[in-house]
């Protein structure tokens, strides 16, 4: 299942895209819906124990799922969300540091958040479906959030607001794991850092991911 993206489609495009497949999957009744009956057709799934998870712009959807599901009453085992970004707009030292680095620059990342949120004045950048330093404004949702498992790396122009974020999941009873490794944004793509600092970093967040989803009880805060 594909979601719609920017600059073609805007926000929030993606996020209903990703919403309406996941309660459509998590609601499971092949009778009612086309989604369940084209993918698991008379196979069946286990609607109690999911997981969402992602990396950089995939990290921020890995995030914001959760968060909407949580709206609407769904508590995922356990949210990976990798050098995800956090939040529009910079303005943090690791992105004034590493602005030109090119796995990942300023520029870059500035861009892609001006096509996602085109004309923005400033509103949907502090709203808390786009921005994830910026928490839901109902106690129910932020009860129904699950553990989360955060990696940032340390030469990233999103290294300074992933801690951010973290922080703040830490500070909500919510954060079950961090993690920061010495390289860039993509480091720790296998393939792509291999012998470097963060090797082997995405095959370990996906085993705290295994464990959880194997082991639910390990996962509760």
């Amino acid at each position: 299942i594909e979601y719609r993206l920017a600059p073609l489609h805007p926000y929030p495009a993606a996020l209903n895209d990703a919403i309406d497949a996941s309660l459509a999957l998590l609601d499971n009744d092949e009778e009612k819906n086309p989604i369940i009956k084209a993918f698991i057709g008379g196979v069946g799934i286990n609607t109690s124990n999911f997981a969402t998870i992602g990396i950089s712009a995939g990290g921020f959807m890995s995030a914001h799922t959760s968060r909407l599901l949580a709206h609407h009453g769904k508590t995922a085992t356990i949210q990976v969300s990798l050098v995800p970004m956090a939040k529009p707009n910079g303005g943090t030292n690791s992105m004034i540091k590493y602005w030109n680095n090119p796995f990942w620059s300023g520029t870059q990342n500035s861009f892609a958040w001006s096509v996602y949120l085109p004309g923005d004045d400033g509103t949907l950048a502090n709203d808390w479906r786009v921005s994830l330093l910026v928490d839901p404004p109902e106690q129910e949702t932020l009860d129904k959030l699950p553990p989360v498992y955060i990696q940032i790396n340390t030469k990233d122009v999103l290294r300074d607001e992933g801690e951010m974020y973290a922080q703040r999941l830490k500070a909500a009873g919510k954060l079950i794991g961090f993690a920061e490794y010495d390289t860039y944004h993509v480091g720790g793509v296998p393939g792509l850092d291999r012998g470097g600092p963060g090797e082997g970093s995405y095959d370990r967040a996906l085993s705290v991911l295994m464990d959880c989803l194997n082991n639910p009880s390990n996962c509760k805060m």
